[in-house]
C-alpha cells in the first residue's frame, strides 16, 4: 500500500515539474527566456518549448503584432507666429528586437507607449514651433511629418522598436 501511495505522489510531482517546464509560443508572440535575471534565449517561432522549472528560468511573452498608440487628448502647440495649433496624432509601432526592448523598457509595453508618447510630442513640438500655421497645415505638411518621423526614429534607435506608420 505504501508503494502505491509513493508511486502516485512521485507521479503527481513529475507531472507538476513537467507542466512547469513546458510553454507554448503563439505565432503572434516573442518569448524571452530568463535564467537568473539574464536573457538566455529569445524564441520567435511558434511551438511547444521546454525550460528549467520556475525559480531557475522564467518566460516573458512580447507581442509581435503592430501596436497602435494615439493621443488620449488633443495637444496644443504654438507655431512660429505664436498661434495655437491643435494636433491629434496616432502612431503604429512594433517590437523588432525583443532583447533591446527588454533592456530599454523592462519588457513593459505600457512603459514603452508612455515613452513613445513623450517622444512624439517632443518631435511635433520641435517641428511645429519652427513653422507658421500655413506651413504646418498646407504647404509643408508632408515635410513636417517626414521630419517628425526622422526625429522619432533617431530617438528610439537601439530600443528594439520600429515605427510602422504615423
Amino acid at each position: 500500500m505504501n508503494k502505491v501511495i509513493l508511486a502516485l505522489v512521485a507521479l503527481v510531482v513529475a507531472i507538476l515539474v513537467l507542466s512547469s517546464s513546458l510553454f507554448v509560443v503563439d505565432q503572434r508572440q516573442f518569448a524571452a527566456v530568463f535564467g537568473l535575471g539574464q536573457i538566455k534565449r529569445v524564441i520567435s517561432a511558434p511551438g511547444l518549448y521546454f525550460k528549467i522549472p520556475a525559480p531557475f528560468e522564467n518566460v516573458v511573452f512580447l507581442d509581435k503584432r503592430i501596436l497602435t498608440l494615439q493621443s488620449p487628448d488633443t495637444d496644443r502647440f504654438i507655431t512660429a507666429e505664436k498661434k495655437n495649433v491643435v494636433v491629434d496624432w496616432y502612431l503604429k509601432w512594433r517590437i523588432t528586437n525583443p532583447t533591446e526592448f527588454i533592456r530599454s523598457y523592462g519588457g513593459d509595453q505600457r512603459r514603452a507607449g508612455d515613452r513613445l508618447s513623450q517622444i512624439v510630442k517632443a518631435a511635433l513640438n520641435e517641428q511645429i514651433t519652427r513653422r507658421t500655421v500655413r506651413e504646418v497645415l498646407s504647404s509643408q505638411r508632408d515635410q513636417v511629418m517626414k521630419d517628425v518621423q526622422t526625429g522619432i526614429a533617431k530617438d528610439i534607435n537601439g530600443t528594439g522598436i520600429q515605427i510602422v506608420d504615423m
